[in-house]
């Protein structure tokens, strides 16, 4: 055989994107980029004809995602893991196939050797067991199409044994706290920012940054970090040497690069604040063609191009900001006249995206900054614009997200409002607020108990006695049910006053369970696997977040 030319990920950089080495015994095994380098004839000659349809699968697989989008980032964990998988199938001379009984056979062994090495032997954690069983199952069932009920996770032993840490919810003085730390590192970011100008990079150093205490207070900083630490050497010849790279100059040394890119992580961390955008989203932003508009009193709406969505994309930013982002691309225009992204902050060794932001976290715990990652201020701005406007269409257009992917992924439960409006999430929308068919218009059905509150559209439980509410047949829709199902006996649990009793709720939501059990076979299986997945604490969107406030009380 000679190496196949079609097993490359399209539109991908990098040597590992040719998972041609598959075939050969041993070549996952190889770093891919000596791998190529030493295959000759002979290598190819021993190629396993047998696992090339289970290749192309993958091949088709990853590029399928690439086609609806996912990063470089995403497309190497998907790689990370069935690599992972691949060494572990030479390693037990496993024969692979792309059917997919035979598929199943081999996923079934994998999970298997990582449950003993994870709930028997102890050999690895159990987030590690979990994390590579489940994303190999996640990836094997999409790339053989099978439908939903079927997934691979649901056979998994480590993925029914894995048990989630709770996600606690932040009391009131720990939000206050986490929204403290995020203005307090916001507040150093701009401070350090507004001192690194490109006359201050090649002047006197260091350069003494006037910035704010935690507590409020003012101090005096010098920067670059290196620098003043060779200043400070106990060495008096090492700190002589530090003296002297102190005088201005026209060259770039590693110091005053230092600088550099301490201001450019400082205006990310402004940025992410700013937009409410996530780190790989922002990495594709080119700083040519911005266009601005005013929108009302107080916001711009920025209009760029993102290279992976090839077409425009939007975000806003407050109305002081602007001028301070065009300072900042003149700033990158500068050092970095060659480089077309906004933040030229990865490293060119670096072809998955990621941001080290370890030069200017050195500084933030030299002064006593807390220092909070990025994807963390982002879900805080996000949260904060949603309690502070109770508005998440509003919320979620400004963290360039629709309203359910907000729902899912950002918005936290809040103490805030927990308490006020247990489970009202959509008031005033002429919805269903169980995700099933209604027309909107609320009333009573013949059998509602008098006990029950008249059917509206703001408390979840009216709908289950109003007319205009209708089941849908589907699995989400079951999902759904069994998740609001386990949130009220979760809540009747609680000593704490209803307009509804729970446990008519209870009763109500069995019966629609335990008729979708009789319809038919397919909705059988819905119901079953709707009761495992809460069994495994995957609740449904619509749910999750206040089934996880209530767990964590």
């Amino acid at each position: 055989m000679r190496q196949p030319e079609h097993l490359k990920i399209k539109d991908t950089d990098g040597s590992w994107a040719d998972l041609s080495r598959w075939l050969v015994r041993g070549g996952a095994e190889t770093d891919s980029r000596w791998f190529y380098r030493d295959a000759s004839v002979e290598t190819w000659q021993r190629a396993i004809n047998d696992r090339l349809p289970f290749v192309e699968k993958v091949t088709d697989y990853f590029n399928l995602e690439v086609t609806r989008g996912a990063s470089a980032a995403t497309i190497h964990t998907y790689f990370s893991d069935v690599n992972q998988f691949m060494k572990w199938v030479d390693r037990n001379n496993i024969v692979l196939s792309a059917n997919s009984e035979d598929l199943k056979t081999a996923f079934l062994a994998y999970d298997e050797y990582f449950y003993i090495r994870g709930w028997v032997k102890k050999k690895v954690a159990h987030i590690t067991a979990y994390s590579s069983v489940f994303n190999i199952a996640q990836s094997f069932s999409k790339m053989l199409n099978l439908p939903p009920h079927a997934h691979f996770r649901y056979l998994s032993r480590v993925v029914k044994a894995y048990k989630a840490p709770r996600k606690s919810s932040f009391s009131r003085a720990a939000e206050k706290q986490h929204l403290g730390n995020t203005r307090t590192l916001g507040y150093y970011c701009v401070d350090i920012a507004n001192s690194i100008t490109i006359e201050a990079i090649y002047d006197q150093l260091p350069i003494t940054v006037y910035t704010l205490n935690p507590d409020g207070s003012k101090k005096a900083i010098e920067m670059p970090l290196g620098l003043v630490n060779l200043l400070n050497h106990e060495s008096k010849r090492t700190s002589n040497r530090g003296v002297a790279l102190c005088e201005p100059t026209d060259t770039l040394d590693k110091f005053r690069g230092s600088l550099v890119r301490v201001r450019l992580l400082a205006e990310l961390v402004i940025f992410v604040y700013q937009t409410g955008m996530n780190i790989s989203q922002i990495l594709q932003i080119e700083r040519k063609g911005l266009s601005y508009k005013l929108q009302g009193n107080n916001d711009w709406l920025v209009t760029c191009r993102k290279r992976r969505k090839q077409g425009p994309v939007k975000f806003k930013i407050y109305k002081e900001y602007r001028e301070r982002l065009k300072n900042f691309i003149k700033f990158v225009d500068y050092f970095f006249p060659e480089d077309a992204q906004l933040f030229p902050v990865t490293y060119e060794s670096n072809t998955r995206g990621s941001v080290n932001y370890n030069t200017l976290k050195k500084h933030t715990e030299r002064d006593g900054i807390p220092w909070i990652p990025p994807r963390v201020t982002r879900n805080t701005r996000a949260n904060f614009l949603d309690r502070m406007t109770g508005d998440p269409d509003l919320s979620a257009e400004m963290t360039q997200h629709v309203k359910e992917t907000f729902r899912r992924n950002y918005e936290r439960p809040s103490q805030h409002r927990s308490m006020k409006a247990l489970t009202h999430f959509w008031n005033d929308k002429s919805v269903s607020l169980i995700n099933s068919g209604c027309d909107g218009h609320p009333s009573s059905t013949a059998d509602k108990p008098s006990t029950v509150i008249s059917p509206n559209c703001i408390n979840e439980s009216g709908c289950l006695w109003c007319k205009s509410h209708r089941d849908i047949n589907s699995e989400d829709y079951v999902w759904s049910l069994a998740s609001f199902r386990y949130l009220k006996l979760i809540e009747a649990a609680q000593p704490i006053n209803r307009q509804i009793p729970a446990d008519l709720v209870i009763g109500r939501l069995s019966e629609k369970l335990e008729a979708f059990k009789e319809q038919n076979e397919q909705s059988q299986k819905w119901v079953g696997e709707a009761l495992m997945r809460i069994e495994e604490s995957d609740y449904h969107p619509t749910w999750k977040n206040i089934i996880n406030f209530w767990e964590s009380r």
